[in-house]
């Protein structure tokens, strides 16, 4: 059971759903074989990122996740290594089945993802390897059903998961600077990072709207956008402007879940 937890199928699944949403964006829904792979892929891919997480943070985690696999004990360290091996191993593979370019836009995720867990997570760029990474299913379901339009959640994906992790590096700022940690805040300061995260939700707002504009979704994503997703994304620019507490801040890292969810659902109604 350890070694099925230590994937967190949860963030797996809904990694899995995101290459469902990249695919069909603006195109008559059909599930067939490559969709299905691509879903495999994604799935796995993540497995192997939380994997690889879980492995080079055994130390921290003994002291501040003891309820994980590894410290915990339910797992041994050298089959949770072959798992993460396995785990990539068969991605390729399966991307190899579907195309060059999804095998491509495969190892360079693996890359990142290893990169990640292994040297970037402790300096600034680690928030731009995050979006990234975040946005790379939808590029995947894009690949397989051959979707241009996937590239409106890819970006939606970046530029709400940038001022996200913003506002998580400010957050953490006290802790991260005792363990060395160089974050965007830490790096550029709290008001700057403030700032740098309302401009990333304020390119969010302009950019919403064109799948709408283009023709490639409906008159139902736009109002589901000015209902339920603009509101929110305004408030949380003006609440992140503020010089904010952390439960704010909290806060106002749970309204951009929020409109995450918001937005994705807009894209496939």
């Amino acid at each position: 059971m350890g070694y099925l937890l230590i994937l967190r199928p949860l963030n797996c699944l809904i990694t899995a759903v995101s290459v469902v949403v990249g695919a069909w964006i603006g195109l008559p829904r059909i599930f067939n074989l490559q969709l299905l792979i691509g879903m495999i892929i994604g799935f796995f891919t993540c497995g192997f990122g939380n994997v690889l997480n879980d492995i080079y943070d055994i130390e921290i985690d003994s002291i501040n996740a003891p309820h994980r696999p590894l410290p915990k004990g339910l797992v041994k360290k050298t089959y949770v290594i072959l798992e993460a091996i396995g785990l990539a191993v068969i991605s390729l593979i399966l991307a190899i089945l579907l195309s060059p370019r999804a095998f491509i836009l495969v190892l360079i995720a693996l890359i990142l993802l290893l990169l990640y867990a292994g040297l970037l997570k402790k300096c600034w760029p680690a928030n731009l390897v995050v979006a990234l990474l975040t946005g790379f299913s939808f590029l995947l379901g894009g690949i397989v059903n051959n979707n241009v339009a996937a590239l409106f959640p890819f970006a939606f994906s970046v530029l709400i998961h940038m001022p996200r992790e913003i506002i998580k590096d400010l957050i953490d700022e006290a802790g991260d600077r005792a363990q060395g940690v160089i974050t965007c805040a830490a790096r550029i300061g709290s008001q700057r990072a403030r700032i740098l995260a309302s401009i990333y939700l304020g390119m969010l707002v302009l950019i919403l709207p064109l799948p709408f504009i283009f023709q490639t979704l409906n008159w139902r994503y736009m109002i589901v956008i000015l209902v339920i997703a603009f509101p929110p994304i305004i408030y949380s620019i003006m609440r992140i402007m503020r010089q904010s507490a952390i439960p704010d801040l909290r806060v106002s890292s749970r309204i951009l879940k929020f409109i995450m969810v918001a937005g994705l659902i807009a894209m496939i109604i």
